[in-house]
């Protein structure tokens, strides 16, 4: 399975491992690492969510009760094989 980090979603994680308890880093590392085992589990931990308004699957699991990992499932150059786009680690859905 592949993964792909947008820049801000990369400046985020950066931010949440220099800064942030280490409770907080070791549950970031671990929601990634099962995301990409299982994105689209609805009893997993981070409280799994759909995203309703998103143009393509957009799924949203809570890091902290403010911050949210958001991370599309698009398909792959191999379509037998979804990736993962993570958006963001630090917010709540970028809302202003």
């Amino acid at each position: 399975m592949k993964a792909y980090e947008t820049k801000d979603a990369r400046k985020d994680k950066a931010l949440i491992l220099k800064s942030h308890p280490k409770g907080i880093q070791s549950k970031l590392l671990y929601l990634v690492n099962d995301i990409l085992e299982e994105p689209r589990n609805l009893s997993a931990i981070g409280n799994p969510e759909l995203l309703k308004h998103a143009e393509n699957e957009t799924w949203s699991r809570e890091l902290t009760r403010k911050d949210r990992v958001v991370y599309a499932i698009e398909p792959g150059s191999d379509y037998n094989m979804p990736e993962e786009k993570f958006y963001q680690y630090l917010g709540h859905y970028r809302d202003k």
